[in-house]
């Protein structure tokens, strides 16, 4: 406990970041330099990197979404190993000893997240084990974030608009800070916390992968850059289908993952777009997730907020066909990428983990009620010596 005192107490504190998405790529690995305390926190991104998911341990994942105990038991400590070993490896590789970091803040992989769905409660499992990154690294671990939320009545995501709002709030601007991993969301960013507005849009790369995984049964991952989706042109009887999804008319706060938009939509939608050729039905998918996301800004977001400009992460910015229709779709309100701002726009969320554990250590509130549906602000994360 002297120890967390002496790391509340430094005005630098160094702290690694770790997140897995639900693209389940890899494991992004931010080595961060935090300074300032609540609010006034600042945070300098000194090195990130990505570590790809062997292609056993990623399919062995996938399949957590339908499990056995037993496996989901072995899996979450096998993945607290592989998690702790990304984090060494890159503190190697940076010239980092472990005794030189304060804390790591892991998000570990969601594998199941259940949100105002009918009938049951809202809950959410993440994996990846705690105890094991901090035995393996020697270096105290915050971890399992979203349960406290969930316990003052959230839903327990989006949890990154407390980063968004500590690091990209700008005086006189209103900015929105679009995340395109596997899913979707968006932090809009006006002046005061309190009116911060943050929920998960529906899919952004989860259909466009699943639909490529399919295609080559494996062999691909995703389309580079967008190039697949770019030859062809939009179905646009299959788009009005997928635009009717109950989930867009859903009110914020909310959100959602692999159990509404993974495995079983995209087999769905595979099975039902056999006569479609693979361009049109890869194009209509990239449009699917931008068309989503403007719906969704339309509908909650423009008739109460005047948003001025609109930065992108997380690795759909790299698909240059998703980005033409973002741009197009949302106009005149300018598009660009989250890196103009000084920040990798592939590493926002490990980094937004590496200060949601600082504010945990510093005993500070760090979901946003407003975005997650909480009946109040709450301390987030588990603390492990």
């Amino acid at each position: 406990m002297k120890k967390l005192e002496r790391i509340w107490k430094k005005k630098t504190r160094i702290a690694v970041g770790i997140m897995s998405g639900t693209s389940v790529d890899g494991v992004d690995v931010a080595l961060t330099e935090i300074s300032g305390k609540g609010l006034a926190t600042h945070a300098h991104l000194l090195s990130f990197q990505t570590y790809p998911f062997e292609t056993g341990i990623k399919n062995r994942i996938l399949k957590l979404f339908s499990a056995r105990a037993e496996e989901i038991c072995e899996m979450n400590f096998v993945l607290g190993a592989i998690l702790a070993d990304c984090a060494l490896k890159h503190l190697s590789g940076v010239g980092y000893r472990p005794d030189q970091i304060d804390f790591i803040g892991s998000h570990g992989q969601t594998i199941y997240h259940l949100s105002g769905a009918p009938g049951r409660e809202n809950s959410t499992l993440q994996i990846g084990e705690g105890a094991v990154i901090a035995a393996r690294t020697g270096v105290i671990t915050v971890c399992d974030f979203r349960p406290a939320d969930i316990a003052a009545g959230g839903t327990g995501a989006p949890l990154v608009p407390y980063a968004d709002f500590v690091l990209f709030r700008k005086k006189g601007k209103i900015r929105a800070l679009l995340n395109l991993g596997g899913i979707a969301n968006v932090t809009v960013v006006p002046a005061r916390l309190e009116e911060v507005m943050a929920f998960d849009t529906g899919p952004a790369n989860m259909v466009m992968d699943g639909l490529i995984r399919l295609k080559y049964k494996g062999r691909k991952k995703w389309d580079h850059e967008g190039r697949i989706a770019g030859r062809g042109s939009v179905n646009q009887n299959l788009l009005k289908d997928l635009m009717s999804h109950p989930y867009f008319s859903r009110t914020p706060p909310k959100s959602t993952g692999r159990e509404i938009f993974g495995e079983a939509f995209v087999k769905d939608l595979w099975d039902r777009s056999q006569r479609i050729p693979f361009e049109d039905l890869l194009a209509t998918a990239a449009y699917f997730t931008a068309a989503s996301i403007h719906l969704s800004l339309k509908k909650f977001v423009f008739p109460t907020l005047a948003v001025d400009e609109i930065f992108v992460s997380g690795g759909g910015m790299h698909n240059r066909t998703l980005m033409f229709f973002l741009g197009n779709l949302l106009q005149p309100v300018p598009v660009r990428k989250l890196n103009e701002l000084g920040v990798d726009g592939d590493a926002k969320e490990a980094l937004a983990f590496a200060l949601l554990a600082d504010a945990t250590i510093q005993g500070m509130a760090a979901n946003v009620p407003n975005a997650t549906g909480a009946k109040r602000p709450i301390v987030l994360g588990k603390i492990i010596l």
